[in-house]
């Protein structure tokens, strides 16, 4: 039998080394584990905070609250190195008294260098939130893209819509703006860094001054071109100011959503499509389709002036089924509060329309009766014009004879000067008017919303663009006659022609920075090419 090996260590110390070693093991393992997870939690927070950065909603919010508007930085940051390039030319030979005295031998530099030195830093910022604007705008063109892709492979046809064309030519328009922008300001700063080369007091730092402040003024005048084109992805809304309706239609024939159709741009009218065409499948029996979406757009419009959601939810209930209603709740375009945005968007665009149906249902909820010759007749327009004037005419027959008319629009400070158009008007039911005063809203069709959305459904409305030929004082007139000449009703209105204030402040400035700019640039670009040769 072979003999058992000794040894000279102790088996209880055996065991304990096996202990320690296993516990230095986990240890190691556990501060592996740990280091991983720190290395993943700042590798995600990374990630998300890079994220971020390309969030255009966060951007969007940034931008309002500090570059674009709030703030204006991209506004208050070349106005104050414009200033602060006034400063450091007047300074350029001699600094003063109070700086030579006091300041001047402690820090070594002259005033003027000081004044290159903050105009640096402030051209820095203004960089630093050019580029972070332009990052957004490019952001919102490649989700304005997306969408357009998107509504494309669901057989939506974006592309051939009025307006789109416009809103894209402006979009790049804009686009184009901003990189000029961005680029004359990174050219400016190259110029003022040159400076440091050959000193502020020397003819070259003199005109490379001067070639900084002309880049400025000119990257100034670009973006200021760009801001009467606001848009953004972030919002459904976001477009709306970026567009303009090129065309809409002489007379309405589904008043209300004709209306909200010629004011949505291109996307959110698309989806405005398939929203009523969805709508219209939770329509209850017995009901028109076109009454219910007329009341649908009345009842959202009445919301927007006070009507409390209940009662909103209510009058839905009486045209829509409970999965119409819930439809409409749930909505994830068209919500509650983008038909507010909406409609406010459309009240500020045609105030005349607005205040024309207000009229009507001011003589509803009292029991007046604006009727002559049986014929309902309303007229409106603004009271002062910028651009274009909006004019809307209502008729609404309640004979029991369908009636031929002439609507006659004149004036000599508007083009067209005369129009002429004629309408049959077909038999109106009275009914629809009510002998005395009715509520805004209860239960069953005897309230201002349900008689208001049938008087649209069952009248006729003319809407006219006016273009103005002066500014100044204005009058149209307005008759609705019989086919043979005779005048059945009239009204004249006077209105005042204006410009957009601000409009004519951004053109003009940015005329003149960018005249100053580039005239600035090729001066200097001249006198610095002499001084080199």
């Amino acid at each position: 039998m072979g003999a058992d090996k000794i040894t000279d260590k102790p088996l209880d110390s055996e065991v304990q080394d096996e202990l320690v070693s296993d516990d230095e093991n986990i240890a190691n393992s556990d501060l592996e584990q740990t280091f991983s997870d720190t290395v993943k939690a700042l590798s995600n927070k990374s990630i998300k905070k890079i994220r971020k950065w390309n969030n255009e909603a966060f951007l969007y919010a940034f931008d309002r609250q500090l570059i674009s508007f709030g703030l204006r930085l991209l506004l208050f940051l070349p106005g104050f190195a414009i200033l602060t390039f006034f400063g450091a030319w007047a300074y350029a030979n001699s600094s003063p008294d109070w700086w030579d005295s006091f300041i001047e031998p402690t820090l070594n530099q002259s005033f003027s260098t000081i004044l290159v030195a903050l105009v640096f830093v402030i051209l820095l910022g203004y960089i630093l939130a050019l580029a972070l604007h332009r990052h957004r705008v490019n952001l919102t063109i490649r989700s304005f893209e997306q969408e357009v892709k998107a509504a494309q492979s669901k057989h939506l046809s974006i592309k051939s819509l009025h307006g789109y064309e416009p809103l894209e030519d402006s979009i790049k328009r804009s686009v184009t703006k901003h990189f000029f922008s961005l680029v004359s300001s990174l050219l400016a700063i190259s110029a003022l860094s040159a400076i440091a080369f050959y000193g502020i007091q020397s003819d070259m730092g003199k005109n490379l001054l001067a070639l900084s402040f002309s880049l400025t003024m000119l990257s100034l005048g670009q973006h200021i071109a760009t801001r009467s084109s606001n848009f953004n992805m972030a919002e459904r809304t976001g477009l709306l100011e970026a567009y303009s309706s090129p065309v809409h239609p002489s007379t309405l024939d589904m008043v209300f959503s004709d209306l909200v159709k010629s004011q949505l741009d291109p996307l959110l009218r698309s989806e405005y499509e398939r929203f009523v065409k969805d709508v219209e499948t939770y329509v209850k029996r017995g009901v028109e389709p076109r009454f219910a979406r007329e009341k649908m757009m009345m009842t959202f419009y009445k919301h927007s002036q006070g009507l409390d959601l209940s009662s909103v939810y209510s009058e839905f209930g009486e045209i829509l089924t409970k999965a119409g209603v819930e439809f409409i709740k749930n909505h994830e375009v068209f919500t509650i509060e983008e038909w507010l945005q909406i409609i406010d968007y459309i009240e500020s665009q045609c105030p005349a329309f607005f205040r024309m149906i207000g009229r009507i249902e001011e003589d509803l909820s009292a029991g007046r009766k604006s009727i002559k010759d049986e014929i309902i007749f309303e007229v409106d327009m603004e009271n002062v014009v910028y651009g274009k004037a909006n004019l809307f005419t209502y008729m609404h027959n309640l004979s029991d004879e369908t009636r031929t008319v002439v609507l006659r629009v004149q004036s000599p400070d508007f083009r067209p000067h005369d129009i002429a158009m004629t309408y049959r008007l077909k038999p109106g039911e009275k009914q629809w008017w009510p002998a005395e005063g009715v509520p805004l809203s209860q239960s069953g069709d005897d309230d201002i919303l349900a008689i208001m959305s049938a008087l649209l459904r069952d009248g006729t409305v003319a809407w006219q663009s006016l273009l103005p030929e002066r500014f100044g004082e204005a009058t149209v007139s307005v008759r609705l006659e019989e086919v043979s000449g005779e005048l059945l009703i009239g009204s004249q209105m006077n209105v005042r022609i204006r410009s957009v204030f601000k409009e004519r402040i951004r053109v003009a400035s940015s005329l003149v920075f960018n005249i100053i700019g580039l005239a600035g640039t090729i001066i200097s670009s001249t006198l610095l090419t002499f001084i080199i040769v």
